[in-house]
C-alpha cells in the first residue's frame, strides 16, 4: 500500500504547474478507442501555453489555443456510429499526436466494488464468472473495445494515466488474465453490441471492498447538506486508522480518492452512462445510502457535462448478511432519479458467497434498461414490479403493482407457496405471511394482478415487508416480463402507534416521579458516524457525584417527525465509581451481572413498566458472541439477547450497553456498536430484526437526535 500510495501522489500532474508542456492528448485518447455517437465529443489535452492546436477526425477539423496553464479543448460535432477504423490527429506548432483504429459507437463506464470488479476470468476460482473460461476463449468481437483501469487512489485528480484499449478477443483476455475485465461489464457490452450492431466501448473502473464515498466527486455533495460530514472529510495521503469513521476504513476509502485516481482523468469524455454495482461496504448506513447515490450521480453528471447521464445499477443480491435496509435505499434512489434504473437480482444470489458467479443475468437485466430507455426497444420489459397501491380489507393486505398484470412462482422445489412476506399488527411483531391468491394452473401462475397477503393471528395488520429476513431470496415474478419482485415495505401505523400517552418531547422522561431525588452526572448526544469516545459527553459531573447507591439511565430518541421514544431504567448501582457508569467505550470494560430492584418507565407500550425485580446489565467495550454466560438467566444460544458472552479481543470492539428485564428476558434499552460504524439503538425488545437486543441493526441514523442521561441517588 505504501508503494502504491507514493506512486499515486508523486504522479499527480497539474496543467498549470509545468513551465513547458509538449503536445499531449488526455487519458481516454489512445489507439483502438471508441467515441460516443450522436453527441458532441470533447477532445482535450495539453500544449505550450498559447499554442494553436487543431484536431482532425472523420472529416471534421476543430482548432483552439492552449490557455495560460497549457490546457486546450475542442468539441467534435455529433457523429453517426462507424465501424471504420479511422485516425484522430491533434496537431500543434511543432508536433502532432495520432490515435489509430478509432471507432464511433456507444461508450459506458462500469464502476463499483467487488461484484462489479469480479472478472470474466482470472486465477481465483471463487472470484470469477462461471462461464468465463468458455467466453474468453470463444468471444471475438473486434468492434467491442474495453479499458481496465489500474487501481489507484489519489488526494487530488490524477491526470497522467494513458488508457489501454483492447478488443474482445481471446488474445486480449489472455493478456489481462491476472486482472481481467469485469464480468458484468463484459456481458453488458456484449448484450449491447449484439442488440445494436454498433461499436461499443466499456471502461471498467472498479475496486473490491470500496465504499460509494470514494467514487463520488466532491462537487456531488453540493446539493446534499446532510452529507456535509463526508464532503468535509480531511482527505490526506498520510491516513492512519485513527481516522476511520463509518464506511471510511482505509486510505483508499476516503471520500473522492477513487474518483480522483481512477475516473477523473476521463471527464468530460462523452459517454452514454454508468453501470454501478456497489452497496455492501455501505450496508451499515442504509438511511444515508439513497442520498449518497444522489451525490454520486450529481457528481458524475456534472463532471462528464452530461445532464442526461444514465445510471443503471444493481440492487444487492441475497447473501447471509442482512442488506435489507440498503436494498430499500437503492429502490428509493431509483424511484427518485429520472435518469436511473435498478436491476433486481433477488433471485440470483448465493447464501454462502457474496460474489455469486453468474454475472450474465446481472448484466442482461442492466442491459434491458439501456435497450428500452436509450435505444428504442419499446417491446422490451425492463422494470421489475414495484408497489403502486395498497389497502387493508378484512385483515388482509391487498397490493397492486406497476409492471405486473399477472404473477408466477418459481422455486427449485416447485412449491407453490411464496416465502418472504411478513405482516405485523399493532404489537409490532412480524409474523410469516402467505399469498392467498389461488393457483390457476400447473405452470406456477397466480390468479389476479393484485396480491392478497395475510398472516394467521394478525387480525389488524398495519405493517408488511417482503424479503426482509433470511434467506432474502425472491421467487415471485411478473408474468409479463419474467422479472422478480424485489424487497419492499409498507407502514400503515398511526403516528403514535405503540406509544403510551401519545407523543412526548425531549426532557419529559426526566420528569417521571421515579427519578425524584436523583442527580445528573453524565449526558451525551449519541453520535451516528463517529465513535463515541471521539465525541464524548456534553455534560460530565462525575467528579461531584458523591456517594450513591442507585443509578438511573434515561434514553431519549427523537424521530424525524419530532416525536420522542424514551425509556428510564433505575436499579441498585453495580459500582461506586461514577465514571464506570457511562458508555463502556474504555478499553477493558466488561460488566455483565444481575442487578437488584429494577424499576422501568417508558412510553413504548411493549416495555413492561414498574418494579421489575432483577435486571441484567451488559456493558462491554469488546465484541460479544451468542450463547449465555450467566447460568441463572439462560438465553437463546443462536441469537444476541439478554445473556451473551463478551470477548476479550478486539478491545475496543463492537461494544454493548444494554439493560434487560430479567423476569421477562427482554431488553429495556440497548446502545451497541459505539466504537465505530453506525450504532444499534433501541427501546424494548427488537421486533424489527433477528436479534432481540438490537445487535447488527445499524439503525441509529433513523433518529434525528439521540440523548443518553445518567443519574445517581
Amino acid at each position: 500500500m505504501k508503494l502504491e500510495k507514493k506512486s499515486v501522489v508523486a504522479g499527480i500532474v497539474s496543467f498549470a504547474s509545468s513551465a513547458a508542456l509538449a503536445l499531449e492528448l488526455a487519458t481516454p485518447f489512445a489507439d483502438n478507442m471508441v467515441l460516443q455517437r450522436e453527441r458532441p465529443v470533447r477532445v482535450w489535452g495539453t500544449a505550450e501555453p498559447g499554442e494553436s492546436v487543431t484536431v482532425v477526425f472523420a472529416g471534421q477539423s476543430k482548432s483552439t489555443t492552449a490557455d495560460a496553464g497549457g490546457a486546450w479543448r475542442v468539441s467534435l460535432d455529433p457523429m453517426a456510429a462507424s465501424k471504420e477504423n479511422r485516425v484522430l490527429t491533434a496537431s500543434g506548432a511543432t508536433a502532432s499526436k495520432s490515435v489509430r483504429n478509432v471507432l464511433v459507437g456507444e461508450v459506458w463506464f462500469a464502476s463499483g466494488q467487488s461484484n462489479m470488479e469480479c472478472p470474466i476470468w482470472g486465477p481465483n476460482p471463487r472470484y470469477r464468472d462461471g462461464k468465463g473460461a468458455m467466453m474468453t476463449r470463444t468471444t471475438k468481437r473486434p468492434f467491442i473495445r474495453y479499458v481496465k483501469t489500474p487501481k489507484a487512489w489519489s488526494v487530488a485528480p490524477r491526470r497522467e494515466t494513458v488508457a489501454v484499449w483492447r478488443d474482445f478477443s481471446p488474445a486480449s483476455f489472455k493478456a489481462d488474465f491476472e486482472r481481467n475485465l469485469s464480468a458484468v461489464a463484459f456481458y453488458y457490452a456484449l448484450e449491447l453490441y449484439d442488440a445494436l450492431d454498433v461499436p461499443v466501448g466499456i471502461v471498467d473502473s472498479s475496486w473490491g471492498g470500496t465504499n460509494i464515498d470514494a467514487w463520488t466527486p466532491r462537487a456531488g455533495y453540493a446539493r446534499h447538506p446532510e452529507l456535509k460530514d463526508v464532503a468535509d472529510f480531511p482527505v490526506t495521503d498520510r491516513y492512519d486508522k485513527s481516522m476511520n469513521v463509518g464506511p471510511i476504513s482505509g486510505a483508499h476509502q476516503q471520500p473522492t480518492v477513487l474518483w480522483n485516481g481512477m475516473v477523473s482523468a476521463w471527464a468530460p469524455f462523452a459517454i452514454r452512462g454508468l453501470i454501478w454495482y456497489q452497496g455492501c461496504h455501505n450496508a451499515g448506513e442504509p438511511r444515508r445510502y439513497a442520498q449518497k447515490m444522489h451525490a454520486l450521480y450529481d457528481g458524475w453528471a456534472q463532471a462528464f457535462e452530461n445532464s442526461d447521464l444514465k445510471l443503471y445499477f444493481v440492487q444487492l443480491a441475497p447473501y447471509k448478511n442482512n442488506f435489507h435496509g440498503v436494498r430499500l435505499a437503492q429502490a428509493q434512489f431509483a424511484a427518485e432519479e429520472k435518469n436511473a434504473a435498478m436491476a433486481v437480482v433477488c433471485d440470483a444470489g448465493n447464501w454462502d458467497d457474496i460474489h455469486p458467479n453468474d454475472k450474465e443475468i446481472v448484466a442482461r437485466r442492466l442491459a434491458l434498461h439501456a435497450l428500452r430507455r436509450d435505444y428504442g426497444f419499446t417491446d422490451v420489459r425492463n422494470e421489475s414490479p414495484t408497489l403502486k397501491a395498497w389497502r387493508v380489507e378484512d385483515g388482509k393486505f391487498v397490493l397492486s403493482f406497476e409492471n405486473a398484470t399477472a404473477w408466477y412462482v418459481y422455486r427449485e422445489d416447485f412449491k407453490m407457496d411464496v416465502p418472504g412476506f411478513e405482516v405485523a399488527g399493532p404489537d409490532g411483531k412480524f409474523v410469516a405471511a402467505k399469498v392467498l391468491n389461488e393457483n390457476s394452473d400447473r405452470r406456477g401462475t397466480l390468479a389476479g394482478a393484485e396480491l392478497v397477503v395475510a398472516a394467521e393471528g394478525v387480525d389488524r395488520p398495519c405493517r408488511l415487508r417482503y424479503l426482509a429476513t433470511a434467506p432474502y431470496a425472491g421467487s415471485l415474478y411478473s408474468f409479463d416480463s419474467g422479472l422478480p419482485l424485489g424487497p419492499f415495505e409498507i407502514d400503515a401505523r398511526e403516528a403514535n402507534a405503540g406509544r403510551r400517552d401519545g407523543a412526548a418531547a425531549f426532557g419529559d422522561a426526566l420528569k417521571v416521579p421515579e427519578l425524584a431525588g436523583y442527580r445528573r452526572i453524565l449526558a451525551a448526544e449519541l453520535p451516528v458516524y463517529r465513535a463515541f469516545r471521539d465525541v464524548g459527553y456534553t455534560f460530565d459531573d462525575c467528579a461531584h457525584a458523591g456517594d450513591f447507591s442507585r443509578v438511573a439511565y434515561v434514553l431519549e430518541l427523537e424521530r424525524t417527525d419530532g416525536t420522542v421514544d424514551w425509556a428510564v431504567a433505575a436499579f441498585d448501582a453495580f459500582t461506586r465509581e461514577a465514571r464506570r457508569l457511562g458508555v463502556p467505550c474504555s478499553t477493558g470494560t466488561v460488566v455483565q451481572q444481575e442487578v437488584e430492584n429494577l424499576v422501568v418507565r417508558s412510553n413504548i407500550a411493549r416495555v413492561a413498566e414498574g418494579a421489575r425485580g432483577k435486571g441484567i446489565v451488559e456493558f462491554f467495550s469488546t465484541n460479544y458472541s451468542t450463547g449465555g454466560r450467566l447460568a441463572s438467566c439462560p438465553g437463546d444460544d443462536g441469537k444476541y439477547d439478554f445473556n451473551d458472552t463478551p470477548q476479550r479481543e478486539p478491545d475496543p470492539g463492537y461494544g454493548s450497553m444494554q439493560v434487560h428485564d430479567a423476569a421477562r428476558g427482554e431488553t429495556v434499552f440497548a446502545y451497541n456498536r459505539f466504537n465505530g460504524g453506525i450504532p444499534d439503538i433501541g427501546i424494548g425488545p427488537n421486533l424489527e430484526g433477528e436479534h432481540p437486543d438490537w445487535t447488527f441493526m445499524g439503525n441509529a441514523d433513523i433518529y434525528k437526535s439521540r440523548r443518553l442521561t445518567v443519574l445517581v441517588k
